[in-house]
């Protein structure tokens, strides 16, 4: 499947993407992980055999996202960032039917040889997550969502105006209605998500929306972190269905915030424990 808007424009995508991986702020181990979805790129971080945690970004994104938080949260554990197939990193790009990827994740966690783990996710990753959660949580010994899908409603409307906006050639238009921010001048973060916005077909399936029954099989620690102002996924309606269905919850849920939350690393790390 091609997931970029032509072969030349992908592997200049992905060569930038290695390249700004060379300035990772804390040394890492690159690690390839074989699973039935296909090879899935992992970026290993802090000391081998502490405590695991498990990052798992959002859609048209890869494991820059957490390029801010990683000093912090690998400092006292093994911190895994894992791009997830079909989108802009360096697993392998298939897009099977979108349920197949709380179990992939699992596959993931198999392959480093991770029983359990607190698993931390934004967005798509946050859907990824609570699935995993939900289907074996054995293997989730806390949860952390940020902006996560699957809990509040996708903002239809909104959501089809900005790929109409994108498909358009407005990029910067879109990913401020997406974002509910504007990343200009914010340095080799804002330009390569303008270069995903540009090179990177954008994935268009939705995702399931889990139940309250679900929900309240959620027994771990779990914190959630949303926007009231998100134009993608609806902040308050996940905030109220977490705070009514599950048990051990944490909910903040930020005034005045858009789908891109940040300065978000101290709340997690002191989640970490």
């Amino acid at each position: 499947m091609d997931i970029f808007t032509s072969p030349d424009a992908g592997r200049a995508l992905l060569d930038r993407y290695r390249d700004l991986l060379d300035t990772w702020p804390v040394p890492a181990e690159r690690l390839t992980v074989p699973t039935t979805l296909g090879d899935t790129f992992v970026l290993a971080s802090g000391p081998p055999g502490a405590p695991p945690v498990i990052l798992v970004h959002g859609a048209m994104a890869n494991s820059l996202t957490w390029y801010g938080d990683i000093a912090a949260w690998s400092e006292h554990h093994r911190v895994y960032a894992v791009d997830i197939p079909g989108e802009p990193g360096l697993s392998a790009p298939n897009r099977p039917p979108i349920g197949d990827y709380p179990g992939w994740l699992g596959e993931v966690m198999t392959g480093l040889g991770v029983e359990s783990a607190t698993v931390v996710g934004l967005s798509l990753g946050g859907w990824i997550a609570t699935g995993l959660a939900v289907r074996d949580p054995r293997r989730v010994e806390r949860l952390a969502l940020i902006c996560p899908g699957g809990i509040g409603k996708v903002r239809r409307g909104l959501l089809l105006v900005a790929l109409l906006l994108l498909a358009l050639g407005q990029r910067k238009r879109s990913q401020k209605l997406i974002l509910g921010a504007d990343l200009s001048g914010t340095g080799w973060f804002g330009e390569f998500h303008d270069r995903i916005n540009r090179d990177f077909k954008p994935r268009r399936t939705d995702l399931r929306i889990y139940t309250d029954a679900e929900l309240a099989g959620l027994t771990m620690p779990v914190l959630v972190i949303a926007g009231d102002r998100d134009a993608l996924i609806n902040g308050p309606e996940t905030a109220r269905r977490v705070r009514a269905n599950v048990p051990k919850a944490d909910v903040r849920l930020l005034p005045g915030v858009g789908h891109l939350i940040t300065g978000q690393t101290a709340t997690v790390t002191a989640f970490l424990g």
